[in-house]
């Protein structure tokens, strides 16, 4: 009888590999579905590695976001996702999709690339401390991938760089695998094999990537989106929400980065910036200028909350997307808001010392219609305290490490100098974001550019690229963009009557329209309810703007003959939330009015939809000094 055989041992299997490294899915629907069609594209096979919705945090104290990190043959790719549907065009590098409403961004691609650079460089810290030659680690590429199913896509040449769409798609843009990610390398360095596709993964487990979100929370209300909405030296901001049930608000949060530098001078400087930002918007409110609203310590450093749409535009995406359509009108009141919200700065001691486009943010309607400035990123600025606690980060040089390259071509000459005239780099300043709203054009693509031009020229001349400018804007540009700051003019308020005079002698109001102009946007020879006409914007401050208006007695007559022209101020609330305060006024002016106090002549009423305060009008060298220099403007 033959014995029955053993069974053989069963042969050993070889470990499972993990190649889409995602501990949990995206708590973004739109965002798992992009990364969704990526990983059904993705084979199961080396070298391919992807690490999805992770963070890190880099060298200089920045946390990440990175939507998908993926190692192909081809090579490494960070990709940003973006599911935004309907069609996209581009004015510039800002990019508007439309669909069910307009949604505005600027080209992702440039902070998509800093975090390539950020995260190759941890990546060679971390091959290092394992005694791995860091020239290891390839060059890691930025691409965007607009995953919305049926995008259209309307972008340049210029501006599809680096962008691709759905594989399944044919919406104009590139696949984003057959056209990217199973292309051979463009280098054979780059070249991406089983063995450093492993080595990756050892490096991405030693620089500590999280699927934490707890630096996406401001203090216990705010939470902040989980991209950067912009990036500076030092810097990010994040957009922020705060919903506690019954009050759904938005903000922005500017982070100082100085938990992670290296030096403690570094750290000292950096949140010196935080705490002057914070400390010199104390007391400042101004429609035309950033609320400040609290500062505490986030994980990345200091932190400052402030007051944010999420729908404002820095000044030069807004022209991007919205200047084709802007009014001659329109830019010029933009212009004056700046100057006012500047020479209410200036009356309170405070200097921005680097205001550029960059620096502005812009509040507008859906369709761009309606713009409001705001003067952001005062982490330069010098004010003078009254109280000697404060006086430190008054009388202080300019640090130019704060400063961005791109706010270069808008800084006065002397800005290197280690205490130039704040002033005079304001009302520079001023003059050069005069010259890109009256032109749509920046004074200089580069530094030297614009220094090599005010040298040659003495200052800038708008109508070199703008046809039709009258010669009294283009003087009132030149003037305070003077290469030699003693042909500058002196101050905003001598920028703003300068304004009055060249707005009067170019603007053609439509005098045979019918009563009724919004007040809040009249332009002088404009008329309003009653017969009365707008004879000169007096000043927008945080609460109201305020009109010197005038209306012909018809029945009167002087004894020389001339009809007597009755004058008055109006002061128009800027939305129905500021209504309140106009009424508390009215009050108080029946309560103690008369004498050297403003005297109020009606009771309030509306006025297109605008509560209106009446009140007399005592001449420049009372009202104006009432209104503008003391803060009665509000």
């Amino acid at each position: 009888m033959t014995a029955s055989p053993k069974p053989s041992a069963p042969k050993p299997t070889p470990p499972r590999t993990e190649r889409w490294f995602q501990p949990r899915r995206s708590a973004f629907s739109w965002e798992q579905d992009g990364l969704d069609h990526l990983r059904q594209l993705m084979p199961k096979a080396e070298p391919y590695r992807a690490w999805a919705t992770f963070s890190f945090t880099a060298a200089s104290g920045r946390t990440n976001e990175c939507d998908l990190f993926i190692a192909v043959p081809g090579g490494l790719y960070l990709l940003e996702l973006k599911g935004h549907p309907g069609r996209v065009v581009n004015h510039g590098d800002t990019w508007q999709f439309h669909s069910d409403r307009v949604r505005t961004l600027k080209n992702p691609l440039h902070l998509t690339d800093l975090k390539c650079k950020e995260l190759k460089g941890q990546l060679e810290r971390a091959a290092r401390s394992m005694g791995v030659d860091p020239k290891r680690v390839p060059f890691i590429k930025p691409a965007v991938f607009l995953h919305a199913p049926g995008l259209v896509s309307g972008l340049d040449e210029f501006q599809r760089t680096n962008v691709y769409g759905r594989n399944d798609a044919t919406g104009g843009l590139g696949k984003i695998w057959d056209d990217l990610l199973a292309k051979p390398p463009e280098r054979e360095s780059w070249r991406i094999t089983p063995q450093s596709a492993q080595l990756l993964e050892q490096l991405m487990q030693k620089i500590g990537i999280s699927h934490s979100t707890a630096h996406l929370r401001y203090g216990e209300d705010w939470k902040l989106e989980p991209g950067a909405l912009d990036a500076g030296p030092g810097w990010e901001d994040r957009l922020a929400t705060r919903d506690d049930g019954l009050v759904q608000e938005g903000g922005r949060v500017r982070i100082y980065l100085v938990e992670q530098m290296a030096g403690e001078a570094a750290k000292r400087a950096a949140d010196r910036a935080a705490r002057r930002e914070y400390q010199v918007l104390q007391g400042i409110t101004h429609r035309g200028i950033a609320q400040a609203v609290q500062i505490r310590q986030h994980q990345g450093g200091p932190a400052i909350l402030f007051r944010h749409r999420h729908t404002d535009l820095r000044l030069d995406a807004y022209l991007d997307a919205y200047g084709g359509t802007l009014t001659p009108e329109v830019r010029l009141d933009l212009v004056r808001q700046l100057a006012e919200a500047l020479r209410y700065a200036h009356n309170r001691s405070l200097y921005h010392r680097a205001l550029a486009a960059r620096s502005v943010y812009v509040s507008a309607k859906e369709d761009g219609s309606e713009p409001v400035v705001r003067i952001t990123d005062w982490q330069t600025a010098a004010r003078d305290f009254d109280t000697t606690q404060m006086r430190s980060i008054g009388d202080t040089p300019l640090d130019a490490t704060l400063i961005e390259d791109a706010a270069q071509v808008y800084l006065a000459p002397e800005t290197e100098q280690e205490f130039a005239d704040p002033v005079d780099l304001d009302l520079f300043g001023l003059g050069a974001l005069a010259y890109l709203l009256l032109t749509g054009e920046a004074p200089a693509d580069r530094r030297s550019a614009l220094i090599e031009r005010l040298y040659t020229d003495g200052g800038l001349h708008p109508y070199a690229v703008a046809d039709g400018l009258s010669d009294s804007l283009d003087d009132l540009v030149y003037r305070t963009t003077r290469a030699e700051v003693v042909d500058r003019l002196p101050s905003a308020e001598r920028f703003l009557d300068l304004l009055d005079e060249a707005e009067q002698q170019t603007a053609v109001p439509d005098r045979s329209a019918p009563a009724g102009s919004d007040p809040l946007t009249a332009v002088p020879g404009q008329p309003l309810d009653d017969g009365w006409t707008v004879r000169r914007v007096l000043g927008t401050g945080a609460t109201a703007r305020a009109l010197l208006v005038e209306r012909v007695l018809e029945e009167a007559e002087g004894p020389d003959g001339r009809v007597t022209v009755e004058e008055r101020v109006f002061k128009v609330a800027l939305d129905q939330d500021k209504d309140a305060r106009l009424y508390a006024e009215a009050q108080a002016l029946k309560a103690v009015g008369g004498g050297r106090i403003i005297r109020l002549l009606e009771e309030p009423r509306e006025m297109a939809g605008h509560t209106v305060l009446e009140l007399e009008y005592a001449g420049e060298s009372s009202l104006g000094a009432r209104l503008r220099g003391e803060g009665r403007l509000t």
